[in-house]
């Protein structure tokens, strides 16, 4: 009799299906259960803690380059646009004042200006309008919109006021020429205007930009304490790894950890150094360079309205002692002035043709005062056989100071330079350096490693 078998049935994988023997989640809980026992065991722990040194290590080295690379790009731009374009308001402030001086002196005598003082006035005139272009396009590179609107304002202001300016001192000239008096109210006109709307703007200009160099100085050249505090972890880190590897293998030295410490204390070293210069350099230094140069330029600036208020008394036939700003006042702002030079032979040549023009002013008051307009012409524009004349003596003591001002700026940007070199490759250096030190701790531990393979 023959036996029919039945055909196999699949069912039971329909119940395996619907009845797993195993979880899905329980290989993934398997492994993190492997990986805690590997964890607790010593190459596990050994292996975490490079992890964490690596990435510690790595991540710290990698902020302080990119802290310091960003401060080199900083200064870069403080040397290259924001430094130029306060010496550009400078330029503008200084250039506008001796034009109208310039200006004003070629009315005390009739007939036209002297060749010197045309190319004087027109040279005022023209570094005005070259200065006035270079602060608008420099304000474009500052980083805050406020500050680029007011100065780009500011400066709108003075090119739009400048030809009017030009505009009535030529018609003055036109009048001084004829004849006609009327040419000294056109002139009064233009220096009014000048000094009360093109000047106050250039000096607001003048010290909103002198001000955002110190604040950029000051920011810039402050000590990194969270890269350095940085550093610092990072070799705490080091000194805790190699404590435990010492306990646990009882072997003092690890080269490669000794090599990683040597790096990253030579890092520290080298940021910490080139944060003592910039700080010396960028912050006292600085502002030991930067107090010369702005009493310097405010002394420069009273001495062109002085002289501007001596040549508006005469041709007005007022007492000099009746103008706004007092020549003893600009006396001794311009000694203090002088004081803050360095050693210089300018300081010396400056002195001596301040006391002239303080001796021309005192005769000039004496003759304005007794109405002897015709001597007072001479003592303002005539060289005597025993003393100079004020124009003579300012004009030697303006070329002196302009000498000494810029010798000042020079000063100033060679601590600027020098905090500047202070930052250059150190990013590239920290980072290498910071590299090495990994590379060293991986090297260091491979041994250790090898003994449980």
């Amino acid at each position: 009799m023959t036996v029919t078998t039945p055909p196999p049935s699949d069912a039971w994988l329909d119940d395996l299906a619907l009845h797993p023997q195993q979880r899905a989640s329980s290989g993934p809980i398997r492994a993190a259960r492997r990986l805690a026992d590997f964890v607790i065991t010593t190459p596990g722990k050994m292996l975490a803690m490079m992890l964490v040194l690596t990435v510690a290590v790595g991540a710290i080295g990698f902020a302080q380059s990119q802290s310091m690379s960003k401060r080199q790009h900083a200064l870069d731009v403080l040397v290259q646009t924001t430094e130029p374009m306060n010496h550009s308001a400078h330029v503008l402030l200084t250039s506008l004042s001796q034009a109208d001086t310039v200006a004003t002196t070629g009315f005390v005598q009739a007939g036209l200006m002297t060749p010197d003082e045309v190319k004087a006035y027109l040279a005022s005139i023209d570094q005005a309008v070259i200065a006035a272009s270079d602060i608008y396009e420099g304000a474009s590179e500052l980083t805050r919109p406020e500050d680029q609107e007011r100065i780009q304002n500011l400066v709108r202001s003075i090119q739009r006021d400048l030809p009017l300016y030009v505009a009535f001192m030529e018609r003055a000239k036109v009048n001084q020429r004829l004849g006609n008096p009327v040419g000294v109210s056109y002139m009064s006109e233009a220096s009014g205007m000048m000094r009360e709307r093109m000047i106050t703007s250039a000096n607001t200009l003048f010290a909103l930009t002198q001000r955002q160099v110190a604040v950029e100085m000051v920011r810039l050249n402050a000590p990194q304490w969270v890269p350095l505090s940085g550093l610092v972890a990072a070799l705490l880190l080091l000194a805790g790894a190699q404590w435990w590897l010492w306990r646990t293998f009882r072997r003092r030295w690890n080269k490669g950890f000794v090599a990683a410490t040597a790096a990253m204390v030579v890092a520290l070293a080298w940021v910490a150094g080139s944060n003592f210069i910039s700080w010396r350099s960028g912050v006292i230094g600085f502002e030991q360079a930067a107090a010369p140069l702005r009493q310097l330029t405010d002394a420069r600036l009273r001495a062109q309205e002085t002289r501007t208020d001596e040549t508006m008394a005469l041709l007005r036939r007022q007492s000099v002692a009746e103008s706004a700003e007092s020549f003893e006042s600009t006396y001794q702002g311009v000694s203090a002035a002088l004081d803050t030079a360095s050693d210089a032979p300018e300081v010396a040549s400056a002195r001596r043709a301040l006391e002239q023009w303080s001796q021309a002013h005192g005769e000039l008051v004496s003759t304005l005062d007794a109405g002897r307009f015709e001597r007072a012409v001479d003592v303002l524009m005539v060289d005597s056989a025993d003393h100079p004349s004020a124009s003579t003596a300012y004009t030697e003591l303006d070329a002196n100071m302009v000498t000494l001002i810029e010798s000042a700026r020079a000063e100033m940007r060679n601590y600027i330079h020098t905090s500047l070199d202070a930052t250059r490759l150190v990013s590239t250096v920290v980072a290498l350096l910071s590299l090495l030190a990994v590379i060293s701790m991986w090297f260091g531990v491979q041994r250790r490693f090898r003994e449980y393979v």
